[in-house]
């Protein structure tokens, strides 16, 4: 197998399962007063604690939740909800997740003046035109870090700027489940006053995440219980937490940015070599280099995705919280890709683990592939 789907979800490591399975021994609730409840809750805050200062912060804002979706929403809805009576302005960028998106449609609906920055083909926020969106009744600002289908990172802190000069009441969000683990990340330096992160993309374990937060109000978005100050409520996924931490030390330790984006170039190269007139899509200068977004002309992506498969290679279309849905990618549209480009559009994404020769066997495969399914097409 040859797994090159990681912006989807990756494999949990070895310290994340171990860290997980430590809570079927030691398994008290962190609410109960007693002695297994104090350690369940000594150990989240020790989590609490690693977790905070990979991103520059302090241990008593951040707050757990079941992944980057609910953290996200709980970001966009939450601030937007707390600051209704000091304006109605949401600003996003057309190329945000789905569970931004989806947020800030919901806000529209409920009477906010939600606003989209557009994108330039390299497929990062148009810095004049987002300046133009930010008014004095700017509340909320939610830009990601690194897009998840192109890998592209955004100006966040020239962002930041922009915001805190035009618009001082506003808070301003990133989404940085793309980025956590992979690039440094310093809540300060960014400029930012919200950062969503997820443990499945760094190889903890699915339905755990974080948000962390600069004393920002916040109005819940969970009702029934006073866990973590009342703004997440609900008994605290443990083992998720633990195993989270324990992969975020990881993947800090050993993430080498510059061998990431060598592996991306290292697959475009070959790609190239075989397949001419294929189309990289975003830009590579601004790249985390954990994604390569590539095109190939004449053909559909989710073909060649199955046919991947019967190799036991595995890429992806785009967004996984998207891939269900029949409509082109949101993404490479508002980037301004050709709609046939778009529909042989694949995203292929890496870890720290992906081996050099799995990229070369992949892209071999991927060619060859590719010319047998133009020649039925």
């Amino acid at each position: 197998m040859i797994y090159l789907d990681n912006a989807a979800t990756t494999k949990p490591s070895r310290a994340a399962a171990e860290a997980m399975l430590s809570v079927v021994e030691d398994f008290g609730n962190p609410s109960s007063l007693h002695g297994m409840g104090l350690s369940a809750e000594k150990k989240i805050n020790s989590a609490k604690q690693a977790l905070s200062g990979m991103l520059g912060g302090m241990v008593k804002n951040i707050y757990f939740t079941s992944g980057g979706t609910e953290s996200n929403n709980l970001a966009v809805i939450g601030s937007a909800m707390a600051k209704k009576r000091e304006g109605t302005r949401v600003v996003v960028s057309a190329i945000e997740h789905p569970s931004v998106l989806e947020a800030a449609r919901y806000l529209s609906d409920i009477g906010f003046d939600v606003k989209y920055a557009p994108v330039d083909t390299d497929g990062r926020v148009d810095t004049n035109a987002f300046s133009d969106l930010i008014t004095p009744e700017t509340v909320v600002v939610s830009i990601m870090h690194v897009n998840n289908e192109t890998g592209v990172i955004q100006p966040i802190e020239e962002l930041s700027r922009i915001v805190k000069s035009k618009a001082g009441k506003a808070v301003f969000h990133c989404d940085c489940v793309q980025s956590f683990g992979k690039l440094p990340i310093n809540i300060n330096k960014l400029g930012v006053d919200m950062i969503s992160i997820s443990a499945h993309k760094i190889h903890g374990f699915k339905g755990c995440g974080a948000l962390y937060t600069k004393n920002t109000r916040i109005s819940p978005i969970i009702h029934g219980g006073e866990q973590q100050n009342g703004l997440r409520p609900g008994t605290e996924n443990i083992g998720g937490i633990l195993a989270f931490a324990a992969a975020a030390k990881e993947c800090c330790n050993t993430n080498d940015e510059m061998k990431m984006k060598m592996k991306r170039q290292l697959m475009a190269d070959e790609l190239k070599s075989i397949i001419s007139d294929i189309v990289v899509n975003g830009s590579d200068e601004y790249n985390s280099g954990s994604v390569l977004n590539v095109s190939f002309p004449g053909i559909k992506a989710e073909i060649l995705l199955h046919a991947l498969e019967r190799h036991g290679i595995y890429v992806s279309t785009g967004s996984a919280c998207s891939s269900h849905k029949p409509l082109p990618s949101h993404v490479l549209t508002a980037m301004g890709v050709q709609q046939k480009l778009i529909a042989g559009a694949v995203r292929i994404s890496f870890c720290e683990a992906t081996s050099v020769e799995e990229l070369k066997e992949a892209a071999s495969v991927i060619a060859e592939e590719v010319k047998t399914i133009r020649r039925y097409m």
